[in-house]
């Protein structure tokens, strides 16, 4: 049996009433300053929708994490303290839409400054015997983890939903895994704050995300593993890879596919498999298939990694190639139709 801490259950309970409070002020808000989401290339959307729902969940998570929170900060600070300056960032970039340098310029020296904190990763973050020594290239690998998260879970923020409630998922996942009480701790907040900001973004959405909430979200994902001990560090990364599967495998096939056909790969555009889905199914049957599919990864993935079994380990990596092909052909067969 499953033996949660009750101060991360405290904390996620923090974050979801917090966030309940706090998003229909930031929509209110988002309404009056002119925050508005409008369809582009890449919408999913037709219509005008406040964004900057992120900055709610920001601060139901810093709230939460402060209410629950006692003694020292540990390895939490240098996570928390980055995925706030990149919620920063995104917050500008959703009111004066920054560049594409100026965001990835941003969002390496944050990921920078938190591995230089942290450490970076000892092994290759895969299954043994492929789990390689890194030596020097550990520390900016890790900081690729980061910035390539961050953008990746930005990616796959076009449609109702689901990037909050992947983030839930996942951040569940890390509270299970326990790697460091404060941890856990922040881990919860995070899970209860995505989870409360659901009901608000569920189709048909009534407030977005935004990139401000995107690269918290992204941000504290990939950077939470990064904090785990130094032994246990790799394995937690791979453990997140994993339950982020169809995120990032999504982004990746959709960025190989266009870089393939010789197209710029910073410009908008609908053609992830999550969008191709969206358009015959809708949203909220996407979001729940690609979210339950998620959850499956997780669970399986923390049942292998406690088991500590090698076999079990690439049995849990089978299993998300396995579902990302079901993804694929599902999504190649609408696009056919």
């Amino acid at each position: 049996m499953i033996a949660i801490p009750a101060s991360s259950v405290f904390s996620a309970a923090a974050g979801f009433v917090l966030v309940l409070a706090l998003t229909p002020l930031l929509r209110a808000a988002a309404k009056s300053i002119g925050l508005l989401d409008r369809p582009n290339a890449r919408s999913s959307h037709a219509a005008i929708v406040p964004r900057g729902g992120g900055v709610a969940i920001a601060l139901s998570v810093l709230g939460a994490f402060a209410i629950v929170h006692s003694g020292p900060l540990s390895q939490a600070l240098p996570v928390l303290l980055g995925a706030l300056a990149l919620a920063v960032v995104g917050l500008s970039d959703d009111r004066l839409s920054l560049p594409a340098g100026v965001r990835v310029a941003a969002q390496a020296a944050v990921a920078i400054a938190v591995v230089t904190t942290l450490g970076g990763l000892e092994r290759f973050p895969l299954p043994p015997p492929l789990d390689w020594p890194l030596g020097p290239l550990g520390a900016p690998l890790a900081a690729f983890w980061i910035v390539m998260v961050v953008n990746f879970f930005n990616f796959l923020d076009g449609i109702d939903g689901l990037a909050a409630f992947q983030a839930a998922i996942t951040a569940s996942g890390v509270v299970i895994a326990a790697w460091d009480p404060s941890l856990a701790l922040l881990a919860g907040a995070l899970a209860g704050a995505a989870a409360g900001f659901l009901p608000f973004n569920w189709s048909p959405a009534s407030i977005f995300l935004g990139d401000a909430g995107s690269y918290f979200l992204g941000f504290t994902l990939a950077a939470l593993p990064l904090a785990a001990p130094p032994d246990l560090r790799s394995s937690a990364v791979l453990f997140v890879s994993l339950s982020l599967w169809l995120f990032l495998a999504d982004a990746t096939f959709t960025l190989a596919r266009r870089a393939l056909r010789g197209e710029r790969l910073h410009q908008a555009h609908r053609e992830h498999l999550y969008q191709q889905l969206a358009r015959r199914f809708g949203h909220a049957r996407v979001t729940l298939s690609i979210g339950l599919a998620s959850a499956m990864l997780t669970a399986f993935s923390l049942l292998a990694l406690g088991t500590r079994s090698q076999a079990w380990l690439w049995a849990a990596l089978g299993l998300a190639v396995a579902a990302f092909a079901v993804e694929a052909v599902t999504a190649s067969y609408q696009g056919s139709a």
